[in-house]
């Protein structure tokens, strides 16, 4: 069934009221537009002949753009079925690493750098816990898939992690998870590794690129020198 409302009857009924009270970017005002011209004779489209019937069918043409609901949700179910083919016959364990409101006008600025460092203190957290023998004692995997914005359509950037309930030994063994399926790994101790891992890592990163930071509470915005 269609939905009784969609995005892009929102963006055609308020987008003008919109635009002249949070004035958007150029890259924003893209998006809207292309979102309510999407599958529109805005888009222009094709026709469709069946030479048996007759029949004539109009189609309009997508966006395209990632931040469609109406062109993303294909790509959707077929990036699931594929991460699906992937499972093992394991249980799986959803594990979300977020980042601090107070980093918010840091990811406007420098989204590529706070992001990459997200996946990368995420996934060294995992793994220091996932080769300590008292936890697991193997080499787990990870699939990880970032969201930047909350349900309020707020600025909200985490992560989504799902991991199997085991991994593989340095002896090529599965070993399963020793929770008996409760938890993956102690939640505040996980917060405590993942806090220190991400909180230098941003201003070593800013270091190694020659870019300007102040570390307290990241008020100050990259400045290249």
């Amino acid at each position: 069934m269609r939905p009784r409302y969609e995005v892009a009857a929102v963006i055609r009924t308020f987008g003008k009221d919109y635009i002249n009270t949070h004035h958007p970017n150029a890259y924003q005002l893209r998006t809207l537009r292309a979102i309510r011209n999407c599958r529109t004779e805005a888009m222009g489209g094709h026709v469709d002949h069946c030479s048996a019937c007759g029949q004539i069918i109009i189609s309009y043409n997508s966006c395209r753009n990632r931040h469609c609901p109406k062109c993303q949700g294909v790509q959707r179910e077929d990036w699931i079925k594929a991460r699906t083919e992937d499972l093992l016959p394991v249980a799986y364990y959803h594990v979300v690493f977020t980042l601090p409101d107070t980093l918010n006008q840091l990811c406007l600025y420098q989204p590529v750098l706070v992001y990459g460092l997200l996946f990368k203190a995420a996934w060294e957290t995992i793994s220091m816990f996932a080769i300590d023998p008292k936890y697991l004692g193997a080499m787990q995997g990870m699939v990880a898939v970032l969201h930047t914005w909350g349900q309020n359509l707020s600025l909200h950037p985490h992560l989504h992690c799902l991991m199997p309930a085991g991994g593989v030994s340095v002896r090529n063994k599965w070993v399963n998870a020793k929770n008996k399926a409760k938890y993956l790994f102690p939640v505040k101790a996980m917060s405590i590794v993942f806090r220190e891992k991400y909180t230098g890592m941003p201003k070593r990163a800013c270091q190694k690129q020659h870019v300007r930071f102040e570390p307290v509470l990241f008020k100050q915005l990259y400045h290249n020198n």
